[in-house]
């Protein structure tokens, strides 16, 4: 039965209105912004314009978040770096003090956080020494630092240096212009605490307040201390007894409090005031973000909240990784020395292992599904097909570690083993090539398989250029693999000379063939395996289904990467090319009409291949939101900067792939 040529006709127009949108030169497919910097824009505006010796005037900081993102307040609740500021003044000129606007109340994960959403000013006050000379211009320097986060996740913390220039006159004059601006920023900063009755004391773990005052009628409180003492992942309660209202805080675990506090009363999530009360039964310990000794102890305290930008910035100073780190293992003894002999037995049992692993697997059984057609053939021919496709590892392998060397070499750092799964052009590369060598086995079309599996087809009218290149595909597919248990043999294999680091290679790309060599030399192991027959095609079928759970282990490193908008679009790819592929093979049949087989069965599927790949590279130029850091975050110099401290450092790590 023939498929009417009115619905491919359909189904051609329907893909050409989907390419549509992709050529437009402006259109964007993904909806979030890949440069941070478009997400917040940052505006300093003078409320004079012109200042006056020895006179007070105020700049505003307006930042502005693209919609959906959020920055976080100088307590950000739960895990978030805060917002910072930072001016560089002329000589004489003084920061007098930096009003903050008013936080909202952002919950996510049952954590409270304080945060800045859409636009908000902040409001900076400078003195002008009375020394000024009048006529001279003065450039003020500010520099904010901020984090956006978002439902999704985090961006890494920004951080751009803004320059103000003013004129100095005998008097300073307003902007009339900017009156708006900076009556509504003061409209929104916190107003004074007078007129507000609280008292506060700690009970049982929590800090309590009692608030009274005349113009708080809303039960809709919420307190927001600015030491980060109460913890931001539990519950405050609210209670009203004839016009008193009591807020039960619960506090951070291991938080101390000093002899007074002072935060925020928000009222409504919108109004706030500011607190600064007199604990009833205050004590004279520090707060758990201090650093502390305990005397006690004799260690630092431990620090829960998430570090500043200073901090990270201060670790990175003490950061070498050429430096090692005196460590020991969990039996208590410490990592014995890699020799170049030890180095070596490991890597041949690592890359024997490999076969086993789930990124080789599936293309093993391919491998033994080549070996089962071969069984009663010439084994002279079988044991050269061995042979092919150990040269076919051994020179990919040779290759891979040139390229390092060089690498390291120019840019003079260490290129790490398995780093290409990191490169989402890679995995994307690996993921479509498995998913399409998928359907290759199903069915959905036919090629040649040299490229499917270490040896595909054995026979010798396919030739051993197949079997070689097998052993280029394992190669690709097998060394992501190895980082989790070789990674401190191989650490140490690339910190040798090249001629020795070549040999651990060779013999790494040696124990990976070690199986398939084995079966081409001793002909009776084939013998012993079913002879071809109709099961084979269910067999083929089935590893497809093994090269589709390989695509999608490496699909989950992928979306780590590009993030949900990158993950989406690259399963969009897939499903492009799966049309192309399911096209060709249906109509570039040797029994399709001529006319029928360039236009359906090549052109097509061209086409679309062609749509699918420019999908595939936009995926792969997107990147998800990092990951917040947090107080058990990594961050380099960390275990450096604890160490300094004399803090014993925990460290478990692992890698994503």
């Amino acid at each position: 039965m023939k498929t009417p040529r009115t619905l491919f006709t359909l189904l051609a127009l329907l893909y050409a209105a989907l390419l549509i949108p992709f050529s437009q030169a402006q259109y964007n497919p993904f909806t979030d912004d890949k440069t941070e910097s478009k997400r917040t824009t940052v505006t300093l505006t003078p409320e004079v314009t012109a200042i006056a010796p020895g006179k007070e005037f105020t700049v505003a900081i307006t930042l502005k978040h693209a919609e959906g993102w959020h920055s976080y307040y100088s307590n950000p609740g739960g895990p978030g770096l805060p917002l910072n500021f930072k001016w560089e003044l002329p000589e004489g000129y003084k920061a007098a003090k930096l009003h903050w606007a008013t936080p909202h109340l952002y919950e996510s994960d049952a954590t409270q956080f304080y945060v800045y959403e859409g636009s908000y000013t902040f409001l900076l006050d400078i003195t002008a020494p009375s020394t000024a000379k009048v006529g001279d211009k003065v450039t003020l320097l500010i520099t904010p630092t901020w984090q956006l986060c978002n439902e999704s996740g985090c961006d890494a913390p920004s951080s751009e240096e803004f320059a103000l220039q003013l004129q100095v006159a005998e008097t300073a004059s307003i902007n009339e212009d900017k009156k708006e601006l900076f009556s509504n920023a003061r409209s929104h900063m916190p107003k004074s605490g007078n007129g507000i009755s609280v008292s506060s004391e700690v009970a049982d773990g929590n800090l309590v307040l009692k608030v009274s005052a005349d113009h708080i009628t809303s039960s809709e409180l919420h307190y927001i201390d600015n030491a980060r003492l109460t913890d931001p992942a539990q519950t405050q309660s609210i209670t009203e007894n004839a016009g008193v209202y009591t807020i039960t805080a619960p506090l951070a675990e291991g938080a101390t409090t000093g002899s007074n506090i002072t935060g925020l009363l928000l009222v409504d999530g919108k109004t706030a005031y500011t607190i600064d009360s007199q604990l009833a039964n205050g004590a004279t310990a520090t707060a758990t973000n201090s650093d502390q000794s305990s005397a006690s102890s004799g260690h630092g305290s431990i620090n829960h909240t998430a570090p500043s930008a200073e901090d990270i910035a201060a670790a990175a100073k003490l950061y070498d990784a050429e430096t090692p780190i005196d460590y020991v293992l969990l039996d208590g003894s410490k990592e014995k020395s890699h020799t170049l002999i030890t180095a070596l037995g490991f890597i041949f049992l690592g890359g024997f292992l490999l076969n086993l692993m789930p990124c080789v697997f599936p293309v093993l059984g391919i491998k033994v599904m080549g070996f089962v057609q071969q069984a009663g053939s010439d084994a002279r021919k079988i044991k050269f097909h061995g042979l092919a496709f150990m040269a076919g590892l051994v020179v990919s392998m040779w290759v891979l570690a040139a390229i390092i060397y060089i690498l390291i070499f120019t840019f003079g750092h260490d290129i790490n083993w398995g780093q290409q799964l990191t490169n989402p052009i890679f995995l994307a590369f690996m993921i479509l090539l498995l998913f399409l060598f998928g359907l290759n086995l199903a069915g959905v079309f036919e090629v040649g398989t040299s490229l499917t599996g270490a040896g595909g087809d054995l026979q010798a009218k396919k030739g051993y250029s197949g079997s070689f290149f097998s052993g280029v595909l394992t190669t690709l597919i097998a060394t992501p693999c190895s980082g989790p248990f070789l990674g401190s043999v191989l650490g140490y294999t690339l910190k040798q000379p090249p001629l020795q680091g070549m040999i651990i290679f060779t013999v790494f790309a040696l124990g990976i063939s070690v199986p398939y060599v084995l079966l081409s030399f001793f002909p009776a192991l084939i013998n012993k395996l079913p002879r071809p027959g109709g099961w084979m095609v269910t067999f083929k079928q089935i590893m497809a289904f093994a090269l589709f759970a390989t695509a999608a282990y490496f699909f989950q490193s992928f979306a780590k990467i590009t993030g949900t908008s990158g993950a989406s679009w690259l399963v969009m790819a897939i499903v492009i090319l799966s049309l192309a592929v399911w096209a060709y093979g249906k109509f570039a049949t040797p029994y399709t009409p001529k006319l029928k087989k360039y236009i359906w069965g090549i052109g097509f599927p061209l086409l679309v291949a062609i749509g699918g790949v420019y999908i595939t590279k936009a995926a792969t130029e997107q990147r998800a939101p990092a990951t917040p850091i947090t107080a058990s975050s990594w961050y380099p110099g960390v275990v450096e900067q604890n160490r300094a401290k004399k803090r014993v450092v925990w460290v478990d790590y692992t890698a994503d792939w």
